[in-house]
């Protein structure tokens, strides 16, 4: 009886195993457009793509997934991939459809906007054409903080928010990342270092996840000490990924379940009024 009482314990342990390892991910594949994000269903050591939407027209960069929301950034449109662009674009995760852009203002020349995180009650990034520079910006678009990240160079394309602290990269697909507060001061040097190339970044709540850019692969490495567990290949598509999310409503240190309205975000994004009820409806800038 206690062998299998003992069995039937391990049995258990490793279902919570196996179901702690799965997990969906969305990323935002870089593209001369339109810009692709990718739905991917991680299971252990695999990843499928499930579904994509075509979130812009531009080279994609960063994502956010907020409930039904997908935002994106890209580093110019098309026909101009480096031009810069200053649009966090919204779309519908039920429909696909365009729920317009938030214009970002005060952006520095051509700096576009590069990887992108979510901490609650507003937006992360960084300029991928400009310097060091991190910056918070909240639901009209407007930067209210600006930050320097010391051991970063510039285009970094790797960021994102977790438990109160940054994780950024130090370049264009450069590592390793280094752990920040929110008003730049370094925590911790190398938390993660990968050996290849290595691109966005998103936290599931208990591990993070980094994308290998030219490999069509992930890494997953532990939230609590850095550690490598284990590489995710990915299958049913074609992957040139820069960012990676998950949805963070379902994170307790990003709300918990608290999503910003679409509605609410039409407006403030677009400055139109007595909009609310179509919040569904593509918009044009």
């Amino acid at each position: 009886m206690k062998k299998l009482l003992v069995l039937a314990c391990c049995v258990i342990a490793l279902g919570w195993a196996v179901q702690s390892r799965a997990a969906t991910i969305w990323a935002n594949s870089a593209t001369v457009g339109p810009d692709i994000v990718h739905v991917l269903d991680i299971t252990g050591a695999t990843g499928t793509q499930t579904s994509t939407y075509n979130v812009s027209t531009g080279n994609g960069r960063g994502v956010v997934v907020v409930g039904n929301v997908i935002y994106t950034t890209e580093s110019g449109p098309s026909g101009n991939i480096f031009g810069g662009s200053n649009q966090i674009y919204m779309t519908d995760r039920t429909t696909g459809l365009s729920l317009g852009s938030i214009t970002v203002a005060g952006l520095p020349t051509r700096a576009a906007m590069s990887t992108l995180a979510w901490d609650g009650s507003a937006f992360w990034t960084s300029e991928y054409l400009g310097g060091n520079h991190g910056y918070r910006i909240d639901l009209s678009g407007n930067i209210i903080k600006t930050i320097t990240l010391g051991n970063a160079s510039f285009n970094m394309d790797g960021m994102e928010y977790f438990n109160g602290k940054l994780i950024v990269n130090r370049g264009d697909t450069v590592g390793p990342y280094d752990i920040y507060d929110l008003d730049g001061n370094l925590l911790q040097a190398a938390f993660i270092a990968p050996g290849t190339a290595t691109t966005g970044i998103a936290f599931d709540g208990t591990d993070f996840f980094t994308s290998n850019i030219n490999n069509s692969t992930l890494s997953r490495w532990n939230g609590t000490t850095g550690a490598f567990i284990e590489t995710i290949t990915l299958s049913g598509g074609s992957f040139l990924i820069e960012d990676l999310s998950v949805d963070y409503s379902t994170r307790p240190d990003t709300g918990g379940g608290k999503v910003p309205e679409p509605g609410t975000l039409i407006l403030l994004g677009s400055g139109l009024v007595g909009l609310v009820g179509f919040g569904r409806k593509r918009m044009t800038k």
